[in-house]
């Protein structure tokens, strides 16, 4: 009996697939996005994204690490501060720990602690950043209950998708329980799982944030375009 594991190189009809985009765009290119890296693929791929994740724009990484670090040095500085769980992804605890925002880690599931936290801190402007599924404990966040809190506080919510998107539902819950839209502008994930099992990350949500990431996100800028 012949198995298929989704996501991975036995789908039969990849392989001829991968094989003609080889002859086609080539085996990758030598230089960065911004420079000479960008091909049509990739932008069609953004494009696409953006319209599955329900966001204005969405930039490509070479790795879902450089997506989750990517963020947070380009947007906050030494008066923000990062409401950051204490089982989030290492990608995300380098990517706190490398801005200069003040960085509150909060045990698992215990988002009231916000409460506190915000106290510490006055006047301070906030991000939230949370994995959607815990998958090394199988937590679910409640993304409800922390968009209503970051309405609360006008904070910025950052939300990593990797191992929810295309399993649990299409995208991020991005609403409040008041069924208003909320604060979740960042949502991240991975091409590695569920969307494919190819290489690469994403980082989807406001225009104006996107366009700021094409423009100082580091990870990005520094790094040359990957086979795509």
């Amino acid at each position: 009996m012949r198995t298929i594991t989704w996501a991975c190189r036995t789908i039969p009809t990849w392989s001829p697939g991968a094989r003609e985009a080889l002859d086609r765009w080539g085996f990758g290119l030598s230089s960065v996005r911004f420079i000479c890296g960008t091909q049509q693929v990739p932008k069609q791929l953004e494009e696409r994204l953006s319209e599955f994740l329900h966001t204005d724009d969405t930039i490509l990484y070479s790795s879902c690490f450089d997506a989750n670090g990517g963020p947070f040095e380009t947007l906050l500085d030494s008066e923000d501060a990062v409401i950051s769980d204490s089982l989030n992804h290492a990608s995300i605890i380098d990517g706190v720990r490398l801005c200069k925002a003040g960085d509150l880690s909060t045990p698992t599931m215990t988002w009231m602690t916000w409460n506190r936290s915000c106290r510490r801190r006055p006047g301070a402007a906030w991000a939230d950043c949370d994995r959607r599924v815990f998958s090394m404990d199988g937590f679910i966040a409640r993304l409800g209950e922390i968009c209503d809190l970051a309405d609360r506080y006008d904070a910025l919510v950052m939300v990593d998708d990797s191992h929810a998107v295309g399993v649990i539902g299409a995208v991020a819950v991005v609403r409040s329980s008041t069924g208003c839209p909320g604060p979740c502008r960042i949502v991240t994930g991975t091409l590695g799982k569920a969307l494919g099992g190819a290489s690469g990350g994403y980082t989807s949500g406001r225009s104006e944030i996107i366009e700021m990431l094409r423009q100082r996100s580091r990870p990005y800028l520094f790094s040359n375009s990957w086979l795509r």
